[in-house]
């Protein structure tokens, strides 16, 4: 009678068991499904209603770490941060594998400016899945924005090679580089990530605005021909004068005075392009366009030094010393020592004959003018150009 007493005792108890098991089984599959509702619901930008699916998923399955990860990056994107991190702490306690729980940690530590705590999850994570690109991109970002840019390019150096073939690792180098002052080897990079990914339009741009700053003026036309002609892209207006500038520097003057026009046009009252436009029709000798940009700049109200000078250099042009000189006065009335007003003053005064007057003139630009790379002294030249 005990033995069989025992032995129902026994068979009630691995029933119940395995009555727990099915329960906890079918709790677990329904807040899979609940899980994936959520996911959509935030993919979608439905975020109130998938931090409530969120919720019923944990209450349901509360050892689900993937549950928790959802729940967390819902509550980030909601800005409530500190419910975010102390779910994604619960996923991580739940699993500590859980790679994309430490991911989501960095960002939020991230959004709270603690950089040093984000750079130590980023890393975490990027252990636990070296193969994951947006890990290791993380941990360099991370590195990058607290300026330690040794260890940034040391972590992507050491790891460069499982990626050497994408493009966003390679611009992201580049950008590195940058900082760096390493613009020759951050072209190169630019250069790479530009063929891996030639139809990212954002890179080639970049790309341009480097080779700009580096005087690389052949490759920034050629840039800017693939963005217009393979890309069918108008460039923005940035690099319009970029291009501009190149043109001018490589002699092709009549280009570069074209695409100032257009620009003009487009952009009439973007002032900046017509100070642009100025200065280089001055060193082109161009000096209708010169008077078209110096009363542009007077209609507009612009009274800066430079738009003054350019109404001083064509009166001097068409022969109208006296306004040139009265003109030249006035600007150092605003700044007596301004190099470039004494030097073109000591101009005029010479045509004018008055020999003290220029010399006065040229001691005080003379004085006040940069110094050049040689040494020397730079005030500009007292005849057409600036």
């Amino acid at each position: 009678m005990l033995i069989i007493l025992v032995s129902a005792s026994c068979s009630s108890q691995r029933g119940k068991e395995m009555r727990e098991q099915a329960y906890s089984r079918m709790d677990e599959v329904n807040a899979g499904m609940l899980n994936e509702q959520a996911t959509t619901a935030f993919e979608t930008g439905q975020l109130n209603k998938a931090i409530s699916l969120a919720d019923q998923a944990v209450g349901r399955f509360p050892k689900g770490s993937t549950h928790y990860v959802l729940r967390g990056r819902i509550l980030m994107e909601m800005d409530r941060l500190a419910e975010a991190e102390k779910t994604l702490k619960k996923a991580v306690e739940l699993n500590e594998e859980e790679a994309d729980a430490m991911y989501f940690l960095g960002i939020v530590y991230e959004r709270l400016s603690r950089d040093d705590l984000a750079h130590s999850h980023f890393i975490k994570a990027c252990d636990m899945e070296p193969k994951k690109l947006q890990f290791l991109m993380a941990s360099v970002e991370s590195l990058m924005a607290q300026d330690r840019l040794d260890e940034a390019d040391a972590l992507l150096t050491e790891r460069f090679s499982a990626f050497e073939h994408n493009a966003a690792l390679h611009h992201l180098h580049a950008q590195l580089m940058i900082m760096q002052d390493r613009g020759d080897e951050a072209s190169s990079s630019y250069e790479m990530a530009s063929l891996l990914s030639p139809e990212d339009t954002d890179i080639l741009s970049e790309w341009t605005r480097l080779r700009h700053r580096q005087g690389d003026h052949v490759g920034v036309l050629v840039n800017l021909d693939e963005l217009r002609k393979l890309h069918k892209v108008n460039p923005p207006l940035d690099l319009q004068m970029a291009e501009a500038r190149s043109l001018a520097t490589m002699g092709r003057h009549a280009d570069a005075r074209g695409l100032y026009l257009e620009l003009t046009k487009t952009y009439p009252d973007r002032l900046s392009i017509w100070h642009e436009f100025g200065l280089f029709a001055w060193d082109a000798e161009d000096w209708r366009s010169l008077e078209r940009c110096g009363n542009r700049l007077q209609k507009a109200g612009d009274s800066s030094v430079q738009a003054r000078l350019f109404l001083a250099v064509m009166a001097r042009e068409e022969g109208d010393l006296d306004e040139s000189q009265k003109i030249l006065r006035g600007v150092l009335k605003d700044a007596p020592e301004h190099a470039m007003t004494n030097a073109l003053l000591a101009g005029v005064c010479l045509r004018q004959g008055n020999t003290a007057e220029a010399q006065k003139a040229m001691q005080v630009a003379v004085k006040s003018a940069p110094m050049g790379a040689d040494e020397t002294r730079v005030t500009g030249i007292l005849g057409n150009g600036p």
